[in-house]
């Protein structure tokens, strides 16, 4: 970590890997050269990223979040030989075990209309129904299944790695990373002007990126901002199964909310509980595996009635309470020399090599060039127009 400049082009506030890849991509093509990153945990011990299943996917109903799904997929599909440095290409496990997203809820008709978006968006994607999925996956229980969709082209990676790969490579690139946090935000009601740090410094800057992830709505407070973003709690496990005898799955799940992979000789996965209060909390529920999380293995995998649990950790989405789905782009109606790219609400790694492009056009270019994100904009907080996505999350 370096000291604290007096002044950036680029202030970016938050260092995970959506702040990251938007310093990435403001430096990669060098019209800009000074971006700061202000991260007050460079162990990133408690960054939602650490803490996630690491799902690239192109299944949507949003025709913006199929498209962003696309970009990092093939971005992570490359990540390698795009953040080589210095002839060290960063490994992030990329696994293209595909996805599938399994109806058990009666939402067979949203399934449908999803995935005619996304294959009339060049999603190489299948319907199957239960017949269909026993034949390609026998070890899911299929009879209270209604319809699946299957895409073999989507991946997984190593969240962690992808995180550091994409830092390493902005600072090589120039970025400043600053291990501070933002104190004071300051505006002069034109424009916001400098940050202040807790260790005291002052950074001016011309445009400023909010990319806090979860703590984006405290952060905008200091400006402001009013932000519906709020940090919550979910509970991630990892476990083998006693019955080996399991074809290898793809990245499953299901409208109950239930979301699984397989990871080295187990599995890695779980199931939000979307009534836990907003807030911080990095304790486990003494009872939500066992009670919630297993009878929804078991059901729809049978040989995990035997399964083994060996881990459990809890992390946190950014979680947008107004829609759920990301907010990207200038404040418009406030200070418009702030940008801001969070609230993505668990989707924040397969989409961030995107953000970060979309946020780098905007300021180095003025307009999204390619690919236009203006729905995903702060007028539609501001105006209460919801823009959300249907039968998926």
């Amino acid at each position: 970590m370096s000291e604290a400049p007096a002044r950036a082009d680029v202030l970016v506030i938050g260092g995970g890997i959506v702040g990251s890849s938007v310093a990435y991509h403001l430096l990669k093509d060098g019209r800009s050269s000074d971006v700061v990153v202000v991260e007050p945990d460079p162990t990133y011990a408690r960054a939602s990223t650490s803490f996630a299943n690491g799902g690239i996917r192109q299944l949507f109903s949003l025709p913006e979040n199929i498209l962003m799904g696309q970009f990092g997929l093939a971005f992570f599909a490359g990540f390698a030989e795009t953040m080589a440095v210095g002839g060290d290409k960063p490994d992030i496990g990329f696994k293209r075990g595909g996805y599938l997203m399994i109806s058990d809820a009666g939402g067979e008709a949203a399934m449908t209309a999803n995935h005619r978006a996304q294959v009339s968006l060049g999603v190489n994607a299948e319907l199957l129904d239960r017949t269909a999925l026993k034949s390609r996956f026998p070890s899911l229980r299929t009879d209270d299944v209604a319809l699946a969709v299957h895409s073999p082209d989507d991946a997984w990676i190593d969240p962690a790695a992808a995180l550091q790969g994409f830092r390493r490579k902005a600072r090589a690139l120039g970025a400043i990373y600053v291990n501070d946090r933002v104190a004071t935000w300051l505006g002069d009601g034109g424009k916001a002007t400098a940050a202040t740090l807790a260790s005291g410094a002052t950074i001016a800057a011309d445009a400023f990126v909010l990319a806090a992830g979860a703590w984006s709505g405290e952060v905008a407070a200091m400006i402001g901002l009013k932000l519906p973003v709020e940090p919550l709690s979910r509970e991630t496990y990892y476990w083998r199964a006693a019955n080996r005898d399991i074809e290898p799955l793809p990245f499953v799940k299901t409208e109950r909310h239930l979301g699984f992979r397989p990871e080295g000789a187990g599995f890695i996965g779980g199931a939000p509980d979307w009534s836990r209060q907003d807030g911080w909390d990095f304790e486990l529920s003494p009872d939500h595996f066992e009670n919630s999380v297993w009878p929804l293995l078991a059901h729809r995998v049978p040989a995990f009635e035997t399964l083994k649990l060996e881990r459990a950790w809890a992390g946190h989405y950014e979680r947008n309470t107004f829609d759920l789905t990301a907010i990207v782009g200038a404040w418009t109606g406030g200070l418009p020399n702030v940008y801001i790219a969070t609230g993505f609400s668990g989707h924040g790694i397969m989409h961030a090599p995107a953000a970060g492009r979309a946020i780098a056009e905007l300021i180095l270019d003025g307009r999204y060039s390619s690919l236009d994100l203006a729905a995903f904009g702060y007028g539609r907080i501001a105006d209460g127009r919801p823009y959300r996505e249907h039968g998926i999350i």
